[in-house]
């Protein structure tokens, strides 16, 4: 008898306190896991380079990702150089607010991030707060050449060196890889594909599903020199460098000095570039076979559809426009202007969107995707109500954005360091050096030292203002003068 009212009131105890596993299983199914992110950031791909032609040749970006996503047409960088790019990314400011004002130290690079303590808050720490996991792959900021791991990242798999570098930090260990049999971008590609493998779809103990991750995959393409893996040597064989109308700009006299001191481009400039733009294009065809290989394992681990895929650049690249060799760091179009797609739960795919977007607005929109809460000090917002059916209208949208820079200046006399009495002067402005150098008078080879002076600039839907610290400025009707030729400033 007492046995029986045992069970009796065990089974309405059961009813009324569902099991542990009951109660876990209800939770997970009220509660869906939130999303993971893989965020893949190649270094100055422009966003005209993936036009139809090229994409003849990058099945996996057209169909998994186009296709399958959101595409921005007017993505934007607020600064057209890697570690000032880079460093918004990251925290989604603006440059005056980082100060990573240039690659190199004292006024910007990897040693003066942190020596700012800016890598104590950044989006890779904004997630893991919300139990995020978290990995990197690939380039990080320019200079960093170490066995350190920044706060934020769980695994790390960095290039360390310049970015012609083969070595990666692995988790504290430095591996060299032999060119010659290990690609780069096929490294990061690997790493990054064992990484989804076995922490989403990996059997116990090693099962860690439970929890989203975060994943950053940097390449170093189609960065000069733009070497491409050995099997892709031969593509594109009939491809040519585009001349739009302001290749090789015919009269560059209403143009600031900098520009307008040019002669026409020479022969030789006009033949590394059109070389240098079929190996950029040769050069992404890695990245194509690795965005395959990422979807493949998030489709056979079971995350496919529950993981953003954000494809975007650190800023854009121009070869010949305005009589400018092969380079970046302008206010015009080529330099700014950047590709941006994003796939994932719930967004519209084979759509394109008009908005103003901003690198400013990466690190903004990956926390808000986790959840996480984004510090006082971001300048960018978050695009998620732009991945929706119903986006956010233009008219509500941002109508305006700042491009900024500081003078370019050759190497000579650069301190490779960074203390505290040159932090204060490096915001107060910068003469434009003795020794600045022009951009077609220089070799083709070194025509990244291009010698823009100092540049504060206002682009808004229509039109691109520029002031200069010689005291120069460009306007530009952007709806009757897309490329930029006539200034209208006078």
């Amino acid at each position: 008898m007492y046995a029986l009212l045992g069970v009796a009131v065990a089974c309405a105890l059961s009813a009324c306190f569902p099991s542990a596993e009951g109660k876990q299983a209800e939770n997970q199914k009220q509660e869906p896991k939130p999303p993971n992110v893989i965020f893949i950031l190649t270094d100055d791909l422009a966003s005209n380079e993936l036009n139809a032609r090229a994409l003849r040749h990058m099945p996996n970006l057209k169909s998994l990702l186009i296709d399958k996503g959101t595409t921005f047409d007017n993505a934007f960088v607020t600064n057209s150089l890697c570690c000032p790019s880079r460093a918004t990314i990251l925290r989604g400011q603006y440059t005056h607010n980082h100060e990573i004002l240039s690659n190199d130290p004292p006024r910007g690079g990897f040693q003066k991030f942190r020596f700012l303590g800016h890598e104590n808050s950044t989006m890779a720490t904004w997630v893991k707060e919300q139990g995020y996991r978290t990995a990197f792959f690939g380039k990080y900021l320019n200079g960093y050449k170490e066995t350190y791991i920044p706060p934020g990242w769980d695994e790390w798999y960095a290039v360390t060196g310049n970015y012609l570098s083969h070595t990666f930090n692995e988790n504290g260990h430095l591996v060299s890889y032999e060119p010659e049999s290990y690609y780069d971008t096929d490294v990061m590609s690997d790493k990054a594909s064992d990484y989804i493998t076995r922490t989403a779809g990996a059997d116990p103990p090693f099962f860690t599903a439970d929890r989203p991750f975060l994943m950053w995959i940097g390449t170093k393409v189609p960065h000069q020199p733009a070497t491409p893996a050995p099997r892709d040597e031969n593509d594109y064989p009939a491809i040519s460098l585009p001349h739009p109308p302001s290749f090789d700009e015919k009269d560059v006299s209403d143009k600031p000095g900098w520009v307008s001191d040019n002669p026409p481009l020479s022969l030789e400039q006009k033949k590394y570039m059109e070389e240098l733009y079929r190996k950029r294009l040769q050069s992404m065809l890695a990245v194509d076979d690795m965005v395959g290989d990422l979807v493949k394992a998030l489709h056979d681990s079971g995350e496919l559809d529950n993981t953003y895929i954000v494809f975007t650049s650190d800023n854009g690249f121009h070869l010949g426009q305005h009589r400018l060799g092969a380079g970046k760091w302008t206010p015009y179009e080529e330099d700014i202007r950047i590709p941006l797609i994003v796939r994932g739960p719930g967004v519209p795919e084979g759509e394109t969107l008009h908005h103003l977007v901003l690198n400013n607005d990466l690190a903004p929109t990956i926390a808000d995707l986790a959840g996480s809460e984004t510090p006082s000090f971001v300048d960018g917002r978050s695009l998620v109500p732009l991945l929706t059916e119903e986006p956010t209208p233009l008219r509500d949208w941002r109508q305006r954005f700042l491009i900024e820079a500081v003078a370019e200046r050759g190497s000579r006399g650069r301190s490779t360091f960074v203390n505290e009495s040159e932090v204060t002067p490096l915001l107060t402005g910068d003469p434009l050096p003795n020794d600045w150098r022009r951009s077609s008078a220089t070799t083709a080879q070194s025509s990244e030292k291009w010698g823009r002076p100092w540049m504060k600039a206002l682009r808004t839907n229509n039109y691109l203002y520029v002031e200069y610290k010689t005291g120069e400025h460009e306007l530009y009707d952007l709806r009757k003068d897309p490329y930029e030729l006539n200034n209208r400033y006078a």
